[in-house]
């Protein structure tokens, strides 16, 4: 606990009118780093943020092994409709962990760019959700940590095909590759946008049957456009795997 005097002067009407000093009690915390009081809270997580929006995984955990950081049990990147936000999670196996990881992340840096480590409470996720329509299809966010999908790797997301383009001609466009089913009716699913947005393109989400094929279709499709014989270049494409 530590004792201040403070002198308080107000300005009233162009007279200063000068209060008595008092004595304010209150207990003070020195640390070295903020980030480092929310460690008593028993959050396991650490947000990394100020990340390259290129960074993958294998970044994040030659990050994790280079700077020692203690019991990581999961590394997540976070999305917004399934691009990067360029934050990241670690969850680490117990809290007691939290203080030394956040020293060792002290000055920390990925791909040559300085980043940022803090103690957090659990990220929301964003789980697929069921839309209450006569169909019942699964509906994707694709926020928070992994994007709110289970399976690693084996998703990829699809961007600026035409905004009223139906799943069955998303389906029909990608028949080169191997795609799994993602719910039990389609093996592509369209990212909805949030509530009251529009937009003239549309976002998709697909799965190929293993990571060699989501890699091959992201190769072949990113940057190319959609039915140029029809369209011209009014649609590029772009494609990225969801880690």
């Amino acid at each position: 606990m530590a004792k201040y005097n403070i002198q308080i002067q107000i300005l009233h009407e162009n007279r200063k009118i000068n209060f008595l000093s008092c004595s304010l009690l209150f207990h003070v915390q020195v640390n070295s780093n903020s980030a480092h009081d929310s460690t008593a809270s028993g959050w396991i997580h650490i947000q990394l943020r100020e990340l390259p929006r290129s960074a993958l995984l294998t970044d994040l955990r030659r990050l994790c092994i280079r700077n020692r950081v203690l019991g990581v049990t999961d590394v997540a990147i976070d999305y917004h409709r399934f691009l990067p936000t360029g934050r990241a999670y670690l969850t680490l196996a117990h809290s007691e962990h939290m203080h030394k990881n956040l020293r060792a992340l002290d000055n920390a840096s990925v791909g040559s760019l300085p980043i940022q480590a803090v103690s957090a409470p659990p990220p929301r996720s964003g789980h697929r959700r069921l839309d209450k329509t006569e169909t019942q299809r699964k509906v994707f966010s694709g926020n928070g940590p992994h994007g709110g999908i289970p399976s690693r790797l084996k998703h990829v997301v699809i961007w600026g095909f035409p905004g009223k383009i139906s799943e069955e001609a998303v389906e029909e466009y990608l028949r080169e590759f191997r795609l799994d089913n993602i719910d039990s009716k389609s093996g592509a699913v369209r990212v909805e946008l949030a509530a009251n947005t529009f937009s003239l393109y549309s976002r998709y989400l697909v799965r190929p049957t293993s990571t060699a094929e989501a890699h091959r279709l992201v190769r072949q499709l990113h940057m190319t456009y959609y039915e140029p014989g029809h369209w011209g270049r009014r649609y590029q494409l772009r494609a990225r795997v969801v880690y």
